[in-house]
């Protein structure tokens, strides 16, 4: 019940409403002090409620208001965590990335009787069928909450596999896409500390589907775009072009190159001479000639 309660305060009292902003002992102009390590899965609450440093036994603060967190959907699609919270007393909708590597439970066929419980794993900052759905279900309801939205972007992609096609990973992906278009409420695209958006992640949270409320920002540790650094020169700059600029620019391979030409030529030269020996006649064809 008071989980309910506790719920129910962070939208309005109806529609078209003003927001219940409760002032909070929580300082709007502090710093965030919780940042994810490189390159190493973490939690993504920490980063969002803040957490208690266990060698030290302090508070070291997340992104959003302290104890304002609540998080919705916990025990469906693990790999997006989604959740409301406060941000300066502003209540908002969070949609935040896994990026641990999570265990998708299938249950046994009750009317199969050889049918058994899958475990299936799914990597973390990936979208997957369930994961994808997920997102859109929330969006949906923020929607009708008229909450702002804050999207914590860190995804590579869409699974691709056969399996996810044949369960419809594109329609949940365009889920998405129509949500966001639709919503009404501001809504702010965050790459946090050392997160990547990649490949077809960008094209879904991209601020030109509704430009009106979306605005993206990034932390500068952050990385984006849709083809990873070793794609794009694989597509726009090509092997052959690649040599030329480095017989332009590159002075070691430029020396190289003539060392190589002067050695081809000394060869030729030799074997010409080499020729020239074995053809030309003896003093005694000469003689037998005359």
């Amino acid at each position: 019940y008071q989980r309910r309660v506790r719920g129910l305060s962070y939208v309005p009292t109806k529609r078209d409403a003003p927001l219940p902003i409760i002032s909070t002992s929580d300082p709007i102009d502090r710093t965030v002090d919780w940042i994810p390590e490189k390159a190493q899965p973490y939690d993504p609450r920490d980063l969002l409620r803040g957490r208690v440093d266990p060698t030290t036994n302090k508070w070291i603060s997340g992104l959003f208001d302290r104890d304002s967190w609540i998080e919705t959907l916990g025990g469906w699609a693990k790999s997006v965590v989604t959740g409301r919270a406060k941000l300066g007393g502003i209540p908002v909708g969070i949609v935040a990335v896994e990026t641990r590597t999570m265990e998708l439970v299938i249950p046994a066929d009750p009317a199969n009787l050889e049918s058994t419980q899958q475990i299936v794993p799914q990597a973390g900052q990936v979208w997957f069928p369930d994961s994808a759905f997920k997102t859109a279900q929330a969006i949906s309801d923020f929607n009708r909450e008229q909450l702002p939205l804050v999207i914590l972007a860190n995804w590579r992609g869409f699974s691709g596999g056969m399996r996810d096609m044949f369960e419809e990973i594109l329609k949940f992906g365009s889920y998405i896409v129509d949500n966001l278009r639709t919503y009404k409420q501001p809504i702010i695209v965050y790459l946090p500390p050392y997160a990547e958006l990649r490949g077809g992640a960008w094209v879904v949270v991209d601020t030109q589907i509704n430009p009106e409320q979306m605005e993206m920002y990034a932390d500068p540790r952050s990385r984006g775009g849709i083809l990873e650094p070793n794609g794009i020169v694989e597509i726009k700059y090509r092997q052959r072009d690649q040599e030329k600029t480095m017989r332009r620019i590159d002075p070691v391979l430029q020396d190289l190159l003539k060392q190589k030409e002067q050695i081809a030529t000394r060869s030729t030269s030799d074997a010409s001479k080499v020729c020239l020996l074995y053809t030309s006649p003896s003093p005694r064809d000469r003689t037998r000639s005359r």
